[in-house]
């Protein structure tokens, strides 16, 4: 795993590129946050970043399988047999995802919780790769936390 000050140094970098118009965007919640807090999207609109999962998005498989995040391999439902709907609302893992208090570290902690959340797919990796297997604990490639 990078480093995460490594991490935002190549991350500072590929935003730095002159793209003659051409918009560098990237779907790390924590690299979001160098790009700044609220981000207008091409409508105007003020879209804040963040991780997704269980949010503002959800992952649906072939199978039915629905997940909080294509990247996070934790089944918290299937449509061929729960209504979305219901898993949306009743979720236990979702509603832990949009719980500030559920979290863990420094992601707990964070100023910037509400924009970021930290990535849940590489803190749960992480966490499993440590025998704890806790999807809201520290990102640990964050190098933003405050």
């Amino acid at each position: 795993m990078i480093p995460p000050p490594q991490l935002k140094e190549i991350y500072q970098k590929i935003f730095a590129i002159q793209t003659n118009g051409v918009k560098i965007v990237t779907g790390d919640p924590v690299a979001s946050m160098l790009l700044g807090s609220a981000v207008k999207d091409d409508c105007g609109n003020t879209a804040v970043g963040g991780c997704a999962a269980g949010i503002s998005g959800l992952t649906i498989l072939p199978d039915g399988t629905v997940s909080p995040c294509r990247r996070l391999s934790v089944a918290i439902g299937n449509i061929r047999q729960d209504s979305l709907r219901e898993i949306w609302a009743d979720s236990p893992v979702l509603n832990q995802l949009r719980d500030r208090a559920s979290y863990q570290g420094k992601c707990a902690t964070c100023r910037r919780w509400a924009l970021c959340r930290g990535c849940r797919a590489i803190a749960y990796a992480a966490s499993l790769a440590h025998g704890e297997g806790y999807l809201l604990s520290t990102d640990p490639q964050c190098f933003m936390a405050e």
